[in-house]
């Protein structure tokens, strides 16, 4: 009688804290494949030789509650949410799977500790729900991260993130104080309706060298927000002071253009360029906004 009644007493439903976990310990391996297409339909070894399916692996809490008939259709759909959401924000890079590391590890002790309770002490809450709750949790922790102890991203990562693919080659140029300023424009990325980014260059006739800077446009205004200098053939120094920009007819033609195409760009649902990705991921660790706001 103790084994049935053992048995009897489990739940038929996975809990909220289980599932999160679950889902973001299993998002995790996300971060070994350049789609989220081919992650989800990767396979690993057998030590039998053959293969499974990577997803089998979560999956494999399915087996705990067979009478769950929501769990199948949730854990797929919370994974696919936090795709959206999190490729469309940090992109997937060794520095973003350090952030999400960090919302698993607080999902994890959130299960830790919510399994020390006694049962009476558990909250559970409706199975229906559990995606929504999954990515109410998700934001909590993201959310958190500023205090989980992240390390600062050095200068040489920073740079590496706002000079990335630079190419000139699709630009719009215009003149800014004698010298010719080129708007990048695949590099053009809209925020929302109000905040547009654009990766602009200015071409210094005094050195012969090219500043790369990281401009942000709201209400017809633009602010340079990051500076990438070139000290010399073979290395640049990073400026993170915001500057004004000296307004001119030119100047608001590149504004101008940059939201255009920004606009246009939008249309395409691509991530966000790298050196949005690195102000987003800074502005998460940091806990405010001296970066993407």
């Amino acid at each position: 009688m103790g084994l049935f009644d053992l048995v009897k007493g489990r739940p038929s439903y996975m809990g909220q804290l289980q599932f999160d976990m679950s889902v973001f310990q299993f998002y995790g391996e996300r971060f070994k494949y350049d789609s989220f297409q081919h992650f989800w339909h990767a396979t690993t070894p057998k030590t039998d030789g053959g293969e499974a399916r990577l997803v089998d692996q979560l999956y494999a809490c399915e087996v705990e509650f067979p009478k769950d008939d929501f769990l199948h259709a949730q854990l797929a759909q919370a994974c696919l949410d936090i795709e959206k959401h999190w490729f469309n924000t940090y992109g997937i890079s060794p520095e973003s799977h350090s952030l999400f590391l960090k919302i698993s590890l607080q999902a994890r002790q959130a299960y830790e500790e919510s399994i020390a309770l006694e049962p009476a002490a558990q909250v559970e809450s409706n199975p229906e729900l559990r995606v929504d709750g999954c990515n109410a949790s998700f934001k909590k922790y993201e959310q958190s991260l500023a205090q989980q102890g992240l390390p600062p991203f050095d200068e040489a990562v920073k740079i590496h993130y706002f000079m990335n693919d630079i190419n000139e080659n699709l630009s719009a140029p215009f003149k800014y104080s004698g010298s010719v300023l080129k708007v990048l424009e695949q590099d053009s990325y809209m925020q929302d309706d109000d905040v547009s980014w654009g990766r602009w260059t200015l071409f210094r006739d005094t050195t012969g060298y090219t500043d790369i800077w990281i401009v942000r446009i709201e209400g017809g205004r633009a602010e340079v927000v990051k500076m990438v200098c070139k000290v010399d053939a073979d290395s640049y120094s990073l400026d993170e002071a915001p500057k004004g920009i000296q307004f001119d007819s030119e100047i608001f033609k590149a504004i101008d253009k940059t939201r255009i195409t920004a606009f246009d760009n939008s249309e395409f649902n691509d991530p966000p360029p790298p050196y949005f990705q690195m102000l987003s991921m800074m502005k998460a660790i940091a806990g405010h906004s001296d970066s993407a706001s």
